[in-house]
């Protein structure tokens, strides 16, 4: 089982320094709206603050660590959303990791009564980073000499980057398009040409209110939503269902591709459970995988806090339908 595990660690690090370097994923995905696409900036009546937590693999020492913060407004008077945004992920004793921070804008307009269309654009700075010097070496257990690895001439990559999608949603339907890694930043530490490949998503979802009003409160729901995304030869969807009774919803989630022998071995089931309270909604997930890695990952846990502000207006603003909790 060590070494699994160790094999394990090696290939997060390939995959990190190559660039085929994958984003970082949230189970909770509609819980960092601003992570899944600049047009979720300012998706709610007034303003909110966003802070999400994630532990992947706990089975693997120093896997990997995300940590997301976000704040966003919504200026109804100017049809438009704004946002800022934070992301740091970390893996590994070398501590690699990466960071990305950006403003986010969106735009609101009704080409019919019941429909909202909604784009945005994401305008970012990344950063990746490495300690060589905490990393150790096959060669560096046999003798007492250094390590016959030749560390990069550089110990971090900067970088700029742009983002753009698409919203549409009525009362109770989303469906949207997200296109990251417009300008495909460097990822290299050793001055060649890798970069981050492009990643497109789209995503979407129903809801169906059981008590309660949409321009009121909802009381009770469920809801169905999916999420797809592709990048640099890499697939993967999520399905799921929410049932929501306030203050109180649980979520339960598939992640993986069935019958894509690539993919299968990625294969996760998630649950979540979430409350409410005044302004405050926190939720907790948990992955399990369900191959055969699933008994050498230890799974993942995820924790989301989203304060939303109070606020008053003289106009009446449909939210997006998104399950946020």
């Amino acid at each position: 089982m060590e070494v699994k595990r160790i094999l394990i660690f090696f290939i997060l690090i390939f995959f990190g320094l190559s660039s085929k370097a994958q984003d970082p994923n949230f189970t909770q995905f509609y819980s960092s709206p601003l992570f899944l696409g600049p047009s979720f900036a300012g998706g709610i009546a007034g303003h909110r603050a966003v802070g999400n937590y994630r532990n992947q693999w706990l089975g693997i020492k120093d896997a990997y660590q995300t940590i997301s913060l976000s704040y966003d407004h919504n200026f109804i008077n100017f049809h438009s959303g704004l946002g800022f945004s934070i992301i740091r992920d970390q893996a590994g004793t070398g501590k690699l990791g990466n960071t990305r921070a950006g403003i986010l804008y969106s735009y609101d307009f009704t080409p019919v009564s019941d429909w909202h269309i909604r784009p945005g654009l994401g305008f970012y700075v990344l950063q990746t980073s490495i300690d060589f010097s905490k990393l150790t070496f096959g060669d560096q257990l046999t003798s007492e000499s250094p390590s016959s690895v030749v560390p990069p001439g550089n110990r971090s990559t900067n970088d700029i980057d742009v983002a753009s999608s698409i919203l549409a949603y009525s009362d109770n339907i989303w469906i949207g398009f997200s296109w990251d890694h417009m300008l495909q930043p460097t990822t290299s530490f050793y001055n060649d040409q890798s970069r981050l490949p492009y990643k497109f998503s789209v995503y979407g979802g129903i809801r169906k209110v059981i008590r309660g009003f949409i321009v009121s409160k909802i009381e009770e729901s469920i809801t169905g939503a999916f999420y797809y995304r592709s990048q640099g030869g890499y697939q993967q969807v999520d399905v799921g269902v929410y049932w929501f009774r306030f203050p109180i919803s649980f979520g339960v989630w598939y992640r993986g591709i069935p019958l894509v022998k690539p993919y299968q071995k990625y294969d996760a089931l998630a649950f979540m459970v979430g409350y409410k309270y005044q302004q405050y909604s926190i939720a907790y997930s948990y992955d399990f995988t369900i191959s055969r890695l699933g008994f050498n990952s230890g799974g993942s846990h995820e924790i989301s806090l989203i304060y939303e502000f109070k606020v008053k207006t003289r106009k009446r603003y449909k939210p997006i339908p998104c399950p946020t909790f």
